[in-house]
């Protein structure tokens, strides 16, 4: 099977406002009306100051993990393969695959002529050495493998100077995918890879192909991009040709949510990740730019762990899927733009399905399953009670998600209509992926996600047992077969289908409590013009420049 590509003209950031994303703008930097509409072209130069919530300490690619890193990454890094707004696969470094019958075998061609930055070429040898890093990790150097990847991944060879084939244990029909769609496989040069981890983790040691490069870094505080001068190839759907047209971004962390929108509103930034929800509309109004981009997948919800106490009976996990009013979650804190779940995908996910019946607010068949779990007594706080027990849940609100105690704190008032208590305990960026984490003794009865998806097979990597289990299920089980068999599909159609089928498993049997669908959110500078995303979702600057 041969996938071969070639470059095409794409529509920019208005026609992907109309499909997974939206875009509201006016007004410009220090706000003024836009220009783009009486006819500016673009123009190279200029600076711009990038506000981000959390800036990173340290950089080994294999563990950034997290959206506010990922965003910025993007900027100076690049992939053989990317998801388009449309969730169509581009090439980017690569000029196409090839597989054999049993999707064993991969023969991925690498596009001549590119460069990373420290001056090192982009050949086969160089793109084999990532793949196997991505694939295998390194336990001599403490590096982990990709959790995306396939673990029956074997090695990459160059086959020739610029082709590579890559063989793989088991079947993974979705292979070019997962490197399309995972964040952490951008293909950096031999030096960089070649290095220790505590040096890899040091950014001035990245080096990549990207249209900017690293100038400085300041752990924790700012990551300074300048413009790479020799660049010449951009993404099939870039609208132009050569280097970027800024010439610097720097990129700070200011955590606070309300001080990133104010010092957009004052001139002092020209692009901010996650501002407040809230704020949306205000700061549209006022003739900011604000995009909300709904990459596939991304759903904002609770996973149960389901070997927990008192979640270890359906009943009770139905009940608290039914209490919960995701209509007001959405009308209190979010723009009209924000939905609430149709299922454990979003609208823009191609094999998303409509399951919103099946967990639709009703809190008197709520009380009616908790009775008979046999929650039936009551507290002095109203608070349901068994056996002397309370029926209380703990959850750690996200480090990673700006709107997560929002969120919680009407779910925990929406529970208490019911007479379930919700703890919520807050917890340091250090140590929050320790206390959340799966399979833990006892297990942590809740855990808040929202994620990417773009294919069946990402399903994979969060709920297999083998996997992520982020579910706390036991091996061997009807969701385990489904997505046993997702991984081994060979088309599309058969992909959806099965996928159509574990999503209605994991809403029937209560694993998930989908809330809302949760974009990445960005609001600009007005007089920033040219900003893209893509189907991951991440932001493209590129093209974007400023008028004058």
């Amino acid at each position: 099977m041969t996938h071969e590509f070639t470059r095409r003209a794409f529509l920019g950031l208005g026609a992907a406002a109309l499909g997974s994303g939206v875009l509201a703008a006016c007004g410009g930097g220090s706000p003024r009306p836009r220009s783009s509409g009486s006819g500016s072209v673009p123009r190279a130069g200029g600076e711009i100051v990038y506000l981000n919530a959390m800036v990173n300490p340290g950089y080994q690619q294999q563990q950034i993990g997290s959206w506010h890193a990922l965003q910025y990454w993007a900027l100076f890094t690049e992939y053989l393969f990317y998801i388009n707004e449309k969730s169509e696969l581009l090439p980017h470094l690569a000029t196409g695959f090839t597989a054999d019958s049993d999707f064993t075998k991969f023969t991925i061609g690498i596009r001549k002529g590119v460069t990373f930055s420290n001056g090192e070429v982009l050949d086969a040898a160089a793109v084999a050495k990532n793949l196997d890093l991505f694939g295998l990790g390194d336990t001599t150097r403490a590096i982990p493998r990709v959790a995306n990847l396939p673990q029956g991944y074997q090695r990459a060879v160059p086959v020739g100077d610029y082709e590579v084939e890559v063989s793989l244990k088991d079947p993974f029909p979705a292979f070019i995918r997962h490197l399309a769609g995972s964040s952490t496989t951008a293909i950096l040069a031999p030096a960089t890879i070649d290095l220790p981890l505590a040096e890899q983790s040091d950014l001035s040691n990245t080096h990549a192909t990207g249209p900017w490069t690293v100038a400085s870094w300041t752990p924790s505080k700012e990551v300074i991009l300048k413009r790479r001068e020799d660049y010449a190839w951009p993404r099939p759907d870039a609208q132009h040709t050569g280097p970027a047209h800024l010439e610097k971004i720097t990129v700070q962390q200011l955590t606070e949510d309300e001080l990133r929108v104010g010092a957009l509103e004052s001139g002092q930034a020209h692009i901010i990740h996650y501002p407040q929800p809230s704020a949306e509309a205000g700061l549209a109004k006022k003739g900011f730019t604000v995009i909300d981009a709904f990459g596939p997948g991304s759903v904002w919800g609770l996973h149960i762990r389901i070997t927990a106490p008192h979640v270890d009976d359906l009943r009770v996990r139905q009940a608290l899927t039914r209490a919960v009013d995701r209509q007001q979650i959405v009308d209190t804190l979010y723009p009209p733009n924000w939905k609430v779940a149709q299922g454990p995908l979003n609208r823009a996910t191609p094999w998303g399905v409509d399951l919103s019946e099946k967990f639709s607010y009703d809190p008197d068949l709520a009380n009616r399953l908790l009775d008979e779990a046999g929650w039936t007594g009551r507290d002095k706080h109203g608070y349901r009670t068994r056996d002397g027990e309370t029926l209380e849940l703990l959850e750690y609100p996200s480090v990673f998600i700006t709107t997560s105690k929002s969120d919680l704190t009407l779910i925990a008032q929406q529970w208490q209509q019911v007479g379930v208590k919700l703890t919520l305990e807050n917890v340091d960026y250090d140590n929050y992926n320790t206390v959340t984490a799966p399979n833990l003794t006892p297990p942590v009865p809740l855990y808040e996600i929202h994620w990417g998806a773009a294919y069946p097979t990402f399903l994979w990597r969060w709920w297999d047992t083998g996997q992520e289990n982020q579910f706390d299920a036991p091996p061997g089980g009807r969701m385990d077969q489904l997505l046993t068999q997702i991984t081994g599909a060979r088309t599309d159609q058969e992909a959806y289908a099965l996928a159509a089928e574990l999503q209605e498993f994991v809403i029937d049997n209560a694993y998930f409590i989908p809330v809302h669908e949760f974009p990445q959110n960005f609001a600009a500078a007005g007089n920033l013009e040219g900003i893209g995303y893509d189907g991951y979702p991440r932001i493209q600057l590129y093209d974007a420049w400023l008028d004058a």
